[in-house]
């Protein structure tokens, strides 16, 4: 089964469990989405075209990504004129993952209850250069000397005073 549908300008030929990358739609990852435009439509035991569109049929999916492609360059250029102007584009979309083609007066079909991932124990410890550096990140978190033994002592004044003081310069 699969239907023709407009949305944001532009048609799309839609089938169920396919997804499909459309202009931008309002929502969040996971909202449902259902697109009213159904254009035309081929239920396996015929084709229905709509005049303009079939009243009642709809479309519905899952938002799976909201997102901008890539960019675009736009590169505008007079000749003999000295006149260029760059400029680039990324347009947003929404990718839209398809549960349901219904006719009209159709119900959606139940959803199974998901079930929620379980909760990993432990991930597992980085690899190569990435053990070290995390090794060495937890090293400096939790010192293995005592903190008493960091603290460098105080001076006195008199102390202090009698300490030379060290010259910025490089020595020559």
């Amino acid at each position: 089964m699969y239907a023709v549908v407009r949305t944001g300008g532009k048609q799309y030929r839609v089938e169920e469990g396919r997804a499909l990358k459309i202009e931008r739609l309002a929502g969040e990852v996971g909202d449902v989405v259902e697109v009213g435009d159904v254009l035309l439509m081929d239920d396996g035991s015929g084709v229905t075209v709509g005049a303009p569109t079939i009243s009642g049929a709809r479309v519905l999916g899952t938002i799976a990504e909201q997102g901008r492609s890539k960019k675009i360059i736009v590169f505008r250029y007079k000749a003999k004129t000295r006149y260029r102007k760059k400029t680039g584009h990324r347009q947003p979309f929404t990718k839209v993952l398809i549960e349901d083609i219904l006719l009209p007066g159709q119900e959606p079909k139940p959803k199974a209850a998901v079930e929620p991932e379980p909760l990993e124990a432990e991930a597992e410890p980085p690899k190569g250069r990435r053990a070290r550096k995390a090794a060495h990140a937890t090293a400096a978190v939790e010192p293995d000397v005592a903190p008493e033994a960091t603290v460098p002592a105080t001076d006195t004044p008199a102390e202090a005073a009698e300490k030379p003081k060290r010259s910025r310069r490089k020595a020559e």
